[in-house]
């Protein structure tokens, strides 16, 4: 009997334990150089203005949004795509970060 209980309450803490995926990730093999993406509690935001929410299954991560969804697989602390790949920014990363298409702004960032 005290066996069972004790692998009752390691089942439970080891279910409450799957590493979480918030965080700033930049977006590889994207179709644009610099997307940043921020990953919340059930939310995502990406620096180009796509967005939406998430649902983890296990060790898979379904993002939904209007512009932007798919299927990615957890591995590590990289989110892997079939075309696509989330790898954690790190905070000493300077690279430029993609802000969106600007109107009368060329693709620089300066001014028309």
């Amino acid at each position: 009997m005290r066996t069972a209980l004790l692998l009752g309450f390691a089942a439970v803490a080891l279910a409450g334990c799957e590493k979480s995926i918030e965080g700033t990730y930049n977006l590889e093999n994207g179709p644009i150089d610099g997307v940043v993406s921020t990953f919340g509690p059930k939310t995502f935001a990406m620096s180009s203005g796509a967005g939406g929410t998430y649902e983890r299954k296990g060790d898979t991560l379904i993002l939904t949004g209007p512009s932007f969804s798919g299927t990615f697989r957890i591995e590590g602390d990289k989110l892997v795509g079939d075309r696509f790949t989330f790898v954690p920014r790190s905070p000493d990363d300077k690279s430029p970060i993609y802000r969106g298409p600007r109107v009368g702004y060329d693709k620089s960032g300066a001014a028309r």
